[in-house]
């Protein structure tokens, strides 16, 4: 993928859009604390990782028609907020569960008001995901929204000669399941992890290589074993109810709902959601929204994150 900028993009935060009036991102930031743990036998800094966090900060534009009202109101409880960077179906999401903090204004010589606000992680971290909508969708009908391919088009190489690496390009990690052959050595990353047939995990950019005298067959499957988080932002809504859910697919064809990927049927807007995924369910390559329910328009955005470890908030 080349380089982008930052046109083109959104900003979601309880069920509002209020990107029109976002003068600047000022801030993303996520991960775990760094908690110093240096001790006096040691030249350098020593660190070990924390709580998790996250949070954005936004500049805006006063505008009493659109953002003014949203942020205005202070909410002590949660707002959940997803910038979008870009709106096709799997651009990155950042999502946050947050408390919004302070909408200061500034006035500058000028003449220029702005106001900045900030968002606070509540509970979780930060979230990297992807969106699995056109950036806000809007069905009419109950809908099987178009699919992500997130293995990138990968696809089975052909079994390599003996002690030549082959590398996984995806952006996500697959399933390798070797049988047959002769073997006495497979290697991922240059470590050994086995020495003949069974099913081994290669990490995206990671090499396996193979040792034999007869070749084997294999079968490459990209999925993630340890569930994810999904986002849901509903702007606009006429009916008596909407229910999102996220599904995954091994193939593209063969759908199934994520067991906990379906968020809480909607009956109103605007209205945000985050749910979880536990993270021993496998999730396949494909993922798809789909909606449900009793409805003559319903518009959202749905993310997802994938969990690429066993995450335990």
């Amino acid at each position: 993928m080349s380089k982008q900028g930052g046109l083109g993009q959104r900003l979601l935060t309880g069920g509002f859009d209020i990107s029109g009036d976002i003068s600047a991102l000022d801030a993303v930031h996520g991960g775990p604390a760094a908690l110093d743990v240096t001790d006096i036998t040691q030249s350098a800094h020593s660190r070990i990782g924390g709580l998790r966090d996250g949070g954005m900060g936004i500049t805006t534009f006063f505008d009493t028609a659109n953002a003014h009202p949203v942020l205005k109101v202070l909410p002590t409880t949660d707002v959940i907020v997803s910038y979008l960077l870009g709106t096709a179906i799997g651009s990155p999401v950042a999502c946050v569960n947050a408390k919004q903090i302070g909408y200061d204004p500034t006035r500058a010589a000028d003449g220029a008001l702005t106001l900045k606000s900030q968002f606070d992680g509540n509970g979780f971290g930060l979230e990297w995901g992807v969106s699995l909508t056109p950036g806000l969708r809007t069905d009419t009908t109950a809908t099987n929204g178009t699919s992500y391919d997130a293995a990138g088009g990968l696809s089975t190489p052909a079994v390599p000669a003996s002690l030549t690496p082959v590398t996984n390009s995806s952006p996500m990690p697959v399933t390798v399941v070797i049988t047959g052959g002769t073997m006495t050595n497979v290697s991922i990353g240059g470590t050994t992890v086995g020495t003949g047939a069974g099913t081994y995990t290669l990490p995206a950019g990671a090499a396996i290589t193979l040792t034999y005298t007869v070749a084997p067959t294999w079968t490459w499957t990209a999925q993630t074993l340890f569930g994810g988080q999904g986002y849901l932002q509903v702007t606009g809504f006429t009916g008596t109810s909407v229910t999102v859910a996220i599904q995954s697919s091994p193939d593209n064809s063969t759908w199934t709902t994520l067991t906990g990927g379906t968020f809480t049927a909607v009956t109103a807007a605007p209205a945000s959601q985050r749910i979880v995924v536990a993270n021993n369910v496998t999730v396949g390559r494909y993922l798809r929204a789909i909606t449900s329910g009793t409805f003559t328009s319903a518009t959202f955005q749905v993310a997802f994150s994938r969990n690429p470890t066993a995450v335990v908030f």
